[in-house]
């Protein structure tokens, strides 16, 4: 079951990116790049003193600073979300989600709907609710040995493994 798990989920991983990318597309929304990250902003009250930082958006997403800060970007360039400066931290800045982006995040959101409704047909709802658990455990379980972005792995009891041989590049 070992390697075969690994492919499963990462074959499943791809046909839901891929099929959420076509039904964005089929919206007319197929120009968010991040979606989740514009999903994260749609959840803070529109207070600018209670707008999250990038820092926080970062943690909150699981995702390094820079990805993030890079995607904040195109998504202001776009008009989706706009950056303040914070009024008690001038060296922070707060990024707040803008009507165009609340309004497109309604599109997303049917379309996510619907990628989920389609990925469970003919799931009764158990069956449902035990695949989501068991996904959450999994993801759980990979957290604790490193596989949490934010964390460093923890320490190998062996000793430091040898550097990878030439550039790392990362698949996902």
């Amino acid at each position: 079951m070992g390697s075969q798990t690994g492919i499963l989920l990462q074959q499943l991983m791809r046909a839901h990116h891929n099929a959420c990318m076509a039904a964005l597309a089929r919206r007319g929304v197929r120009d968010v790049g991040s979606p989740r990250l514009l999903w994260e902003l749609s959840t803070y009250s529109d207070d600018p003193a209670r707008a999250p930082t990038q820092k926080e958006l970062a943690d909150k997403l699981h995702s390094a600073p820079p990805t993030v800060a890079a995607s904040l970007k195109v998504l202001e360039r776009q008009g989706y979300v706009a950056r303040r400066t914070d009024e008690r931290d001038t060296r922070r800045n707060r990024v707040a989600i803008t009507q165009k982006g609340r309004d497109v995040i309604a599109q997303s959101m049917d379309a996510f709907r619907q990628v989920e409704e389609h990925m469970y047909h003919g799931f009764p709802p158990e069956e449902r609710a035990l695949a989501d658990g068991l996904l959450s455990r999994m993801l759980e379980n990979l957290y604790q040995i490193g596989g949490d972005r934010r964390c460093d792995p923890p320490p190998d009891p062996l000793g430091p493994a040898p550097p990878p041989p030439g550039p790392s590049h990362d698949p996902f």
